[in-house]
């Protein structure tokens, strides 16, 4: 009995080994039941805490070399930071861990250094007493101004502010070999956002991405308002072609393209010019005029289009340098003592007839408001009218100057055309506008651009006259949006750098009191 009962312990033993060895088979590699045995056996992954600790912002790709890149890799350095944020999931090989990454937020820190250099900008062209002080014939803003103070800047601005930016980043690491390793890809990815490659780029980047930005700011050129002629051109800027190539190119030039500023000119290459005439040019900083003849009414129509950078460049010169002064001159000499690229003869206020509301130098001197229309010219160099009858006292009429600015008014008229509109009378009280005259106008095409105009006799089969009618025509037809009609006959003159261009009615140049013209803002050496 003592047999048979040993017999059936060791069968027992028997099926229970092989019961084990079964299931030893079945939990081998890659069961889900392996972690356990595993951990019974002592067997269980390292925690990847440690792995996790050693990760920390790295050393740059390359040592900065330049100044910009110095400054950066010091605010990388402050500011760069890893931080692990939760606890670290484990699933067998693999682990994910998150973290907190903290870099350099470069966007604000252009934000800043545009505002920043715009106002040094804005300084270097208020203080500038010419555009090449501060850009180059590119426009582009001198390296030697802009280059120290970028990093002034950003100098200013990094001590300022770190400038921290955060980000969330998912960290996988991969147990191999008895070790937690940190995905490659992962690792790329964290030295791109820690912006830890090359700081001598990355600030040579900031400096374009923040120089491109900057603003356009033309240099103000202003004639003081009591300068009695304007700073002498420079007589390597006036030309004469009859080729229209020449005008297009220098239409192109950069400082041409500032002036012009997209506005729509007058002048095209297309037009017809009066027979055997040229085309006249002038161009600076300050000023574009260019100067042409068309066949008008028959005659010849000699207009000059003109784009200033400052409306204190649209001027007027009256003779003695004081209202009502006796001392004429002809339009050539009032343009010879003013400097003038361009003149044309003015309003001849001093003449038998007292008449409109004369302003000069911010001030009336004759009231007169019942007999024509006036033309008042603003410090900004725009165009307003009065007209006959508008104002019924001078202290109304002193106020609408002291609203708008008002430097000087010009006294004959007309007005033909007011913001787009054909205002053209079919009565005024001088002028004879319903006969043959030689015409003459001044008209706005857009802000500091201006047309003027006159209408002379030619030779020949040109021998004509204008009507007031055919004159006001004539501008409308050339895009002006305000147009006024200055003095005629003998005083119908155009004056280009010192000379008389338009055939003038009777042959000779009158005396008159005074004359409107254009000047140069650039200062002389």
């Amino acid at each position: 009995m003592k047999r048979k009962t040993f017999l059936w312990l060791a069968i027992l033993l028997l099926l229970l080994a092989v019961a084990c060895a079964l299931v030893a088979l079945r939990m081998g590699p890659g069961s889900e039941d392996a972690v356990p045995i595993m951990v019974k056996l002592g067997l269980q992954r390292p925690d990847p805490s440690e792995a996790i600790a050693a990760l920390t912002v790295p050393e740059p790709l390359t040592q900065p070399e330049t100044e910009g890149g110095k400054r950066i890799l010091s605010a990388l350095q402050a500011v760069c930071a890893l931080t692990p944020e939760g606890e670290c999931r484990v699933e067998g090989d693999e682990a994910v861990q998150m973290f907190r990454l903290t870099r350099l937020d470069t966007a604000a820190l252009r934000a800043d250094l545009i505002a920043a250099l715009t106002a040094r900008l804005q300084n270097w062209v208020d203080a500038a007493a010419r555009g090449s002080e501060v850009y180059t014939d590119e426009q582009a803003i001198r390296p030697e101004l802009l280059e120290p103070a970028f990093l002034e800047e950003l100098d200013a601005a990094l001590n300022a502010s770190r400038y921290p930016e955060e980000l969330n980043l998912e960290l996988a690491l991969h147990y191999e070999d008895g070790v937690w390793v940190p995905n490659e890809m992962n690792l790329t990815q964290m030295l791109y956002l820690l912006q830890m490659g090359n700081p001598d780029a990355m600030a040579g980047s900031l400096f374009a991405l923040t120089s491109e930005a900057l603003p356009y700011l033309p240099v103000r050129y202003r004639i003081a308002e009591d300068a009695l002629a304007g700073p002498v051109p420079n007589p390597d800027c006036f030309g004469e072609t009859d080729d229209p190539a020449v005008i297009e190119a220098l239409l192109q030039r950069p400082e041409a393209q500032t002036l012009i500023g997209g506005q729509t000119l007058c002048w095209n290459a297309g037009l017809e010019r009066f027979p055997g005439s040229s085309i006249q040019y002038y161009l600076d900083e300050t000023i574009l005029a260019l100067c042409w003849q068309e066949v008008e009414a028959r005659g010849v129509g000699t207009f000059s289009e003109v784009f200033v950078a400052d409306g204190s460049q649209l001027r007027r010169k009256i003779a003695g340098d004081a209202p009502f002064d006796l001392h004429f001159e002809t339009c050539s000499q009032f343009a010879l003592d003013t400097h003038a690229v361009l003149a044309v003869g003015g309003d001849f206020y001093h003449h038998g007839r007292a008449c409109g509301i004369s302003v000069y130098q911010r001030e009336i001197c004759r009231f007169e408001p019942e007999t024509c229309d006036v033309c008042y010219i603003t410090a900004d160099g725009d165009m307003l009218f009065s007209y006959r009858g508008q104002f019924t006292s001078e202290d109304e009429a002193r106020q609408f100057i002291a609203d708008n600015d008002v430097l000087f008014s010009l006294v004959f008229g007309p007005v033909l055309i007011d913001d787009g509109v054909d205002v053209t009378p079919a009565s005024y009280a001088w002028g004879e506008i319903d006969d043959d005259y030689a015409r003459s106008a001044i008209g706005l095409l857009g802000r500091h651009h201006y047309l003027t105009m006159n209408i002379n006799c030619g030779q020949g089969q040109y021998y004509y006259l204008a009507t007031l009618r055919q004159a006001a025509d004539a501008m409308i037809r050339r895009g002006c949006v305000k147009a006024y009609t200055l003095d005629g006959g003998q005083t119908a003159t155009t004056v280009f750098n010192g000379r008389l261009i338009n055939p003038v009615q009777f042959g000779w140049e009158k005396d008159i009191s005074d004359i409107i013209y254009f000047a140069t803002a650039m200062p002389n050496e």
